[in-house]
């Protein structure tokens, strides 16, 4: 069998072992130094092809100023007629005024860089292209009349096109490997400024972090702190002094409105009596109209005066049928009256309102003498800040994230497109080690 594998080598040859394609591994952080070394490389190999196609433009430069120079001593051809020879001057002056334009504008670069040649060459056409299109119909008159002249100077503008075409045609390739290679260079410097921003943003989520958790903490440490004084003596003894409070308030309230019922058999007389004062039919003393004022607006205050005088007169105003009432409104009201000239009832009154005033007033002195409250505000107004700094650090949190992920994708995308052109470029086993991996 061994021999039967000899004879077949022998008679077809060894079979060759296919080799892998080796790869080519590129240290991102050294590939900044490779993509400049090799556009220098390239630059160098095109620089002295640019140098030699400079000089093959510059001497069609030259001819064509010797062109224009004969173009302007030339005399026409025999026979030609007065008129066309004044059109032929005129057109000729023409040609030689754009030759002369080639001549001031195209002026070949003293560097031979191929980005220059390549702007160079851009300008020129643009210019020969103008030339050319101002000079035709003056290239077809002085034909007639200079046809060596102008047999001459189309071929100089040929021989300048041809020699620009093979300044383009020699440096195109090379320059858009240069290209390639810029265009790697900015990926390269893309991918750093996105790692760097990269960096800073998590920088900055981890700051916003530490601020967040110290919200938090601080917050907590509040509500602990809102919790103990709520469940403290003085809290508790501040809430009783509140509940006395506005028991007291419906205490007086009653008093109040006690006091005002003793007055209601009695409001139709004190009406008439208040609008004859208005209309000074019948005007009160001053005393009077205040206790009159007061009755009406602060009942349970109005007891509290000495209301013999004002009761009197208006017993007499009643009796003496002046207020225009009606029997039984006069008995009713009468009758009222005697009741607040008991003192006993209304006196129990005074006396309880009194009490209630007094210790509404100790209990309130008390409750303002407390620091309870004003802790309590304090405390809440620190919560409240907290809440939202919180609130505020995590919405910056949420959009910190979203911007780091965005510009993880950014980069993620560049580092695709520049694998992409580097394989592009040095071909598809080409790899790069990135320092993160």
């Amino acid at each position: 069998m061994i021999e039967e594998m000899k004879f077949i080598e022998r008679l077809f040859g060894k079979k060759q072992e296919i080799e892998e394609p080796r790869s080519v591994v590129f240290d991102f952080e050294k590939l900044p130094g490779t993509v400049k070394d090799e556009i220098k490389r390239q630059e160098d190999v095109l620089r002295p092809v640019v140098k030699e196609k400079y000089e093959s433009i510059r001497q069609a430069l030259r001819e064509l100023e010797k062109l224009k120079k004969e173009l302007l001593a030339a005399e026409p051809i025999e026979g030609a007629s007065k008129r066309g020879e004044k059109l032929g001057d005129s057109n000729r002056d023409n040609v030689a005024n754009n030759l002369k334009l080639i001549d001031s504008k195209l002026k070949v670069p003293g560097n031979t860089s191929p980005a220059t040649a390549s702007e160079f060459y851009t300008d020129a056409k643009s210019t020969l292209k103008n030339v050319l299109d101002n000079t035709r119909k003056s290239l077809l008159y002085i034909k007639a009349l200079y046809p060596r002249e102008h047999q001459k100077i189309n071929q100089g503008l040929a021989d300048l096109e041809d020699s620009l075409d093979e300044l383009y045609s020699s440096i195109m390739e090379g320059n858009e490997r240069v290209s390639e290679l810029q265009k790697i260079a900015g990926e390269m410097n893309t991918i750093e400024r996105v790692n760097r921003e990269i960096e800073q943003s998590t920088k900055k989520i981890v700051d916003l972090d530490t601020k967040y958790e110290s919200a938090k903490s601080k917050l907590s440490g509040y509500d602990s702190k809102l919790t103990g004084l709520e469940n403290s003596s003085e809290f508790e003894r501040a809430k009783q002094l509140e509940t006395e409070i506005r028991i007291l308030d419906a205490k007086i309230a009653d008093v109040g409105s006690e006091a005002r019922r003793l007055f209601t058999p009695l409001s139709k007389a004190i009406s008439r009596m208040e609008k004859q004062d208005e209309n000074e039919r019948c005007v009160l003393s001053p005393e009077n109209r205040k206790t009159l004022k007061t009755i009406n607006e602060d009942p349970a205050s109005a007891i509290e005066y000495d209301l013999g005088p004002f009761l009197s007169e208006l017993t007499g105003r009643i009796e003496s049928g002046e207020l225009g009432l009606k029997d039984q409104m006069c008995d009713k009201a009468l009758k009222q009256i005697q009741v607040l000239e008991d003192s006993k009832t209304a006196s129990l009154l005074v006396e309880q309102r009194k009490k209630y005033l007094s210790d509404r007033e100790a209990f309130i002195q008390e409750l303002n003498g407390l620091s309870i409250y004003q802790e309590k505000e304090d405390i809440e107004r620190e919560i409240e800040n907290h809440h939202s700094l919180s609130r505020s650090v995590n919405n910056d949190i949420q959009s910190e994230r979203k911007h780091l992920d965005g510009l993880k994708e950014e980069l993620e995308m560049t580092k695709s497109v520049l694998i992409s052109d580097l394989r592009h470029f040095y071909g598809d086993s080409t790899l790069i080690e990135y320092k993160d991996n």
